[in-house]
């Protein structure tokens, strides 16, 4: 029985359809037998701490009560988490509410200005919830604490159009699987960096400046305060951040330690060919 059953028999459902696009773990969308479609995510268990885990769907559970846009943990069974053990090993899986609608185009300025505006509201959202206990954002960990001091909350940490969908003008959020704490600002700058990074891997540096200025004050317009010389400095550190985890991949994130050599080549190149440019966000 290959893993697609597995997770099929483990939901009780017919149809299951995995996806492409999956980091951290292998990502299916199932449809049960009322017709209602959910993603699955299974998980490789040795490389999660169980206890986190259930914190991050308690937490997600808690947002999508304070924030409709936040896509739900779907309850497997009584639990939130199922295991199922195959060829490969012990494995986690969680179910999440399917959003509906378009990926958004980080080159359209109404878009980037659509996703800022949903992150400033995300990040009020999250303020409200009490404290939980998880940890920093992974990307932070190694940063100087100087450029991590201040105000913390929780944040999403992989804020991007891979993991957004929008319909009818409503920005459904979801993958917060990395959701920890930290200054807002990292959020921000971390949206910044998927998409120099995207834009720079394509020969398109045009598509970063018109995301940068539209996304920051699509922010600005309903979220908190930004800082502009920390959002800047962020971006810089997320970039030497990537290139310590390549030089030291067990303490990299499971998606970067797993990764191809072709891939980790292609991120060494970009981190070899980054250059700060001072002030960005104006």
């Amino acid at each position: 029985m290959d893993l697609a059953e597995h997770v099929a028999t483990v939901l009780g459902v017919d149809r299951v359809e995995e996806l492409s696009g999956g980091h951290q773990s292998r990502v299916f969308r199932v449809v049960d037998r009322s017709g209602r479609p959910a993603v699955a995510k299974v998980l490789d268990a040795s490389a999660v701490d169980r206890a986190e885990l259930e914190v991050r769907l308690d937490v997600m559970a808690a947002l999508a009560d304070l924030d409709p846009r936040v896509c739900r943990p779907r309850v497997i069974g009584e639990r939130r988490i199922a295991e199922v053990s195959s060829a490969g090993g012990a494995h986690y899986v969680v179910c999440y509410e399917f959003a509906d609608g378009r990926t958004l185009d980080a080159a359209s300025p109404a878009d980037a200005a659509l996703m800022g505006s949903a992150l400033a509201q995300l990040h009020r959202s999250m303020a409200r919830l009490p404290a939980a206990p998880l940890p920093v954002v992974h990307a932070l960990r190694g940063m100087p604490s100087d450029a991590t001091a201040g105000a913390h909350q929780l944040l999403h940490g992989d804020f991007g159009t891979a993991n957004l969908r929008a319909q009818d003008g409503v920005v459904r959020i979801f993958d917060l699987d990395d959701c920890g704490y930290g200054p807002p600002e990292f959020d921000v700058a971390n949206a910044l960096y998927m998409v120099l990074f995207d834009a720079t891997l394509h020969g398109r540096p045009e598509t970063y400046s018109t995301f940068c200025r539209h996304f920051v004050d699509g922010y600005r317009s309903g979220g908190p305060r930004l800082s502009e010389g920390a959002v800047d400095r962020f971006v810089d550190l997320r970039v030497g951040t990537l290139g310590s985890w390549l030089d030291d991949l067990d303490a990299a994130p499971v998606g970067v330690r797993t990764s191809s050599p072709e891939w980790q080549a292609t991120l060494r190149s970009f981190v070899s060919g980054y250059r700060p440019h001072g002030r960005r966000v104006r």
